[in-house]
């Protein structure tokens, strides 16, 4: 693992905790659940046991526990790649060593539903904090043993899933582009649009990491469906339960 400096050696408060989460060493197992939902962090951890709150500050909440007799943590991460990164730098010193990101994404591809599950192999750098920690041309690559479990997992549970590249970007609204970007990317096989993800890899593979994520859209940008629209409402909460299964089931493998 690459010695962080910055990190390791000034952004620690006199109790020994980080300013951010609020965790110290030895708090954080080595496999991390992240959502940028707070409500699907609690979802986690009630299917944890003995989760135990280790660090809570800033909107993050952190819960390490075991799920079939492994030691995981879950961590909400916030909104947006800057709030992610964060986490990973200060959860990674704290213990962790693998980050699975459970989270939402917009489909741009017709054939991917609301409420599939997505398994991201690759991230466009369409956002901006993972070009502070690498140059535009150092791919975004979710590790392959972590892309592996999450589809043994999937695989035993019956859950069918995509696997392929996303993007990611700063702007949940991209206004009026939106059309021009939907078809940018859609020719090229994107599957998805989000927020955090390629950070993510970025981040991960600089500092020694391994990473992945498991999506599951809300809305279809090349339909309009979304969640707020009826039925859909159901399958996403259908897909993202099939979601936090397998990614629990996923960190058990990789522990």
């Amino acid at each position: 693992m690459t010695d962080n400096y910055f990190t390791e050696r000034h952004l620690r408060l006199p109790d020994g905790t980080f300013p951010h989460l609020g965790v110290s060493g030895g708090d954080v197992a080595p496999v991390v659940l992240l959502c940028g939902n707070p409500e699907r962090v609690e979802r986690i951890r009630e299917l944890m046991d003995d989760p135990k709150e280790v660090g809570k500050k800033r909107g993050y909440a952190v819960y390490t526990g075991t799920y079939q007799g492994k030691a995981v943590s879950v961590a909400a991460s916030g909104l947006g790649s800057p709030s992610l990164a964060i986490a990973v730098e200060e959860l990674g010193v704290a213990g962790g060593r693998v980050f699975i990101r459970v989270g939402s994404c917009a489909s741009c591809q017709s054939e991917v539903k609301v409420g599939d599950v997505i398994i991201s192999t690759a991230g466009v750098r369409d956002e901006g904090t993972s070009h502070y920690v690498a140059p535009a041309i150092f791919p975004a690559v979710a590790d392959f043993e972590v892309v592996a479990a999450l589809s043994a997992a999937a695989e035993a549970r019956g859950v069918a899933f995509h696997r392929g590249i996303v993007r990611s970007t700063d702007s949940f609204y991209d206004g009026e582009r939106i059309r021009e970007i939907i078809d940018k990317w859609g020719k090229r096989r994107v599957l998805a649009f989000e927020m955090e993800s390629s950070a993510l890899f970025t981040v991960a593979t600089v500092l020694g990491y391994r990473s992945g994520s498991i999506l599951v859209p809300g809305t279809n940008l090349t339909s309009g469906v979304a969640t707020y629209q009826g039925e859909a409402l159901d399958e996403y909460a259908q897909g993202m339960g099939s979601a936090i299964n397998v990614s629990l089931d996923a960190a058990a493998m990789l522990s």
